[in-house]
């Protein structure tokens, strides 16, 4: 009788116990204020535990657990989100960012056209089911020289850069900062470059030291630029990475980003081309332009051979950008970038049947130059790549860049999308001729024409698909909804007098256009992303009699997103409180009465 009542009362108590047993943690990031989460009704002030990352623990009686932030500021004023988010017990507590109701988006993957490219190491950086956050703190008054002179290509910053994602934060004290860019020098949203991420301890980002921030001002939808690499992964070839990143500069707002790899850095370079090992040997790399109007005549970067002469003007729009800073540019085009041309012009007289400069990866980036209207690039404007060489395997690759210019932007767009293949490309300045040296040369050899109608024809029917690509921009939009109408309502930073390309003053319903609509709207010379993917592929599959099927195929898998998601355990997000811990004593007290 004694022992019965003893079990009662033992177990009423850990009864009481059980209730409130979770302890939630809640993390925010926070740019500026002191946020506060409200939890079922209740306010709870948050603690600072890393810049921008802020961290509360409340005990909570049941899930889900229903909750918001809210956030102070210096001078009184307060900001409550409008929405209510939601915990189940099971979920990781994930940081995030106030006032956006997304945190993380699985995203549907694009299936491979081809098997990865051999020597390329992912980087965890270019995980894509988040929206990264970039905290960029400058000397003030030099950061407004840069936006009053941002065509200053000599202009850099000490900065100290803070990465933020929903799993980590990242500080890094001796950054640089630029504008980067060309024309977009000029533009009002400006485009950033940071250098020397390498925290106190050395350790990169991700294994990236230098990254760009890219405005894509001139891409209302944000998305083409990450869309046509996606298809670039897809099919296998070395290729920059990029994910969406919301900036802020000083405190200040900057707006959403494409954060994008920066092509000519060692580190990116070793990471695409050699898995990440160090070279023991310097590998030249060669930016190539476009310069149908300059003031030595139309010059264009078209990989012809134009003979030995280095003063020849169609050389000058090659420009170094290794790692050699004792010799001259022209030394390195005359000693390198003349014998590959010379090369190439040997292949196409057939005097000899192989070359260094890689065929396939060369091929690969084609058919997605015209299949995406690359407008900008090197089929219809020959410029706005990169030539690399590694020397150890002797072998020139062919590196793509930039596509913001690509499925319907950047100028007339139904030539870009009726064109056939047969006749591409056409022709938008007279003074450029027609002629590419090596695609020419590659094309004239059966077969290499058919491996290239062979590389049409497993893009259409893998992940050039209208059912990979609508999914995966509408993912993507749910993404990064809140971050684009906010990028829309900020003031741009520029301040250089006589801007060009200010009449792409879009706004967030060109956004939805661009993103959502599948019929011909037009404005700025473009027309909507899911638009011009659905004509290419109707008018392509016609001309090389492909047949589309209804589902893509998947026969090699997906492409894997390079995920910074956290091992987690089955009680992520939530800790055993002090009740929990007396009730595992209980339970030792009661089998030590019953056995003793």
């Amino acid at each position: 009788m004694k022992f019965g009542k003893s079990l009662y009362i033992i177990l009423a108590s850990v009864k009481v116990l059980l209730i409130n047993a979770d302890k939630v943690s809640f993390k925010v990031l926070a740019i500026n204020g002191t946020p506060f989460v409200t939890v079922n009704g209740q306010q709870y002030e948050m603690t600072l535990e890393e810049y921008p990352l802020y961290k509360a623990k409340v005990e909570v009686d049941k899930f889900p657990v229903e909750y918001n932030y809210n956030i102070v500021y210096a001078d009184g004023s307060s900001e409550q989100e409008s929405f209510s988010r939601k915990r189940e017990k099971e979920e990781k507590s994930l940081n995030e960012f106030f006032n956006r109701s997304q945190t993380v988006i699985e995203h549907p993957q694009v299936p491979k056209a081809y098997q990865p490219f051999e020597f390329y190491e992912p980087s965890k950086l270019y995980d894509d089911t988040h929206v990264s956050t970039i905290i960029i703190n400058v000397d003030n008054q030099l950061l407004q020289q840069m936006y009053q002179n941002p065509t200053d290509q000599e202009l850099k910053a000490n900065a100290v850069v803070v990465y933020a994602s929903p799993y980590s934060v990242k500080t890094f004290n001796n950054a640089i900062l630029s504008i980067s860019g060309q024309s977009t020098r000029g533009v009002p949203k400006l485009s950033y470059k940071l250098k020397n991420l390498k925290s106190d301890d050395n350790k990169e980002l991700f294994n990236r030291s230098s990254i760009k921030l890219r405005a894509e001002h001139m891409d209302p939808s944000f998305l083409r630029d990450k869309i046509y690499g996606d298809i670039l992964n897809s099919l296998g070839v070395p290729a920059a990475q990029n994910k969406f990143a919301r900036v802020f500069i000083n405190g200040q707002p900057v707006g959403l980003f494409d954060l994008s790899d920066d092509i000519t850095s060692g580190r990116y370079l070793r990471e695409t081309f050699n898995k990440g090992e160090k070279y023991t040997q310097e590998n030249p790399i060669f930016k190539a332009d476009y310069c149908p109007s300059c003031g030595i005549g139309a010059v264009y970067s078209d990989l012809g051979y134009y003979g030995e002469d280095i003063n020849e003007p169609m050389y000058a729009v090659y420009s170094y950008k290794g790692d050699d800073n004792t010799t001259p540019s022209m030394t390195h085009v005359a000693n390198e970038i003349i014998p590959l041309v010379r090369e190439i012009n040997a292949y196409a007289n057939y005097q000899t049947e192989t070359m260094s400069f890689d065929i396939d990866t060369f091929l690969k980036y084609m058919a997605v130059e015209f299949l995406a209207g690359a407008i900008d690039n090197y089929w219809n404007k020959p410029g706005n790549y990169f030539l690399y060489k590694d020397v150890a395997k002797g072998k020139w690759y062919f590196h793509d860049a930039d596509f913001h210019f690509s499925f319907g932007v950047g100028g007339e767009p139904d030539l870009m999308i009726n064109t056939p293949l047969s006749d591409y490309p056409p022709i938008h300045d007279p003074k450029v001729d027609k002629a590419r040296p090596p695609l020419d040369a590659i094309l004239s050899r059966p077969e290499n024409k058919a491996r290239f109608t062979q590389i049409f024809d497993r893009l259409l029917k893998t992940s050039f698909h209208t059912g990979s690509l609508y999914s995966r921009i509408d993912s993507f939009v749910e993404l990064i909804y809140e971050d684009a109408q906010w990028d829309y309502s900020i003031p741009r930073v520029s301040q250089l007098v006589g801007q060009h390309d200010t009449e792409l003053n879009y706004n967030f319903d060109d956004f939805l256009t661009h993103v959502t609509s599948t019929q011909e709207v037009s404005r700025f010379e473009t027309v909507p992303l899911k638009y011009f993917i659905r004509n290419k592929i109707a008018l392509v599959s016609q001309e090389l009699g492909i047949q589309v099927p209804e589902q893509y195929e998947t026969d090699l898998g997906m492409v894997e997103n390079p995920s910074q998601k956290a091992s987690v355990s089955s009680f992520s997000g939530t800790s055993r409180s002090l009740s929990m811990v007396v009730f595992s004593s209980f339970m030792a007290m009661f089998i030590s009465y019953i056995l003793f």
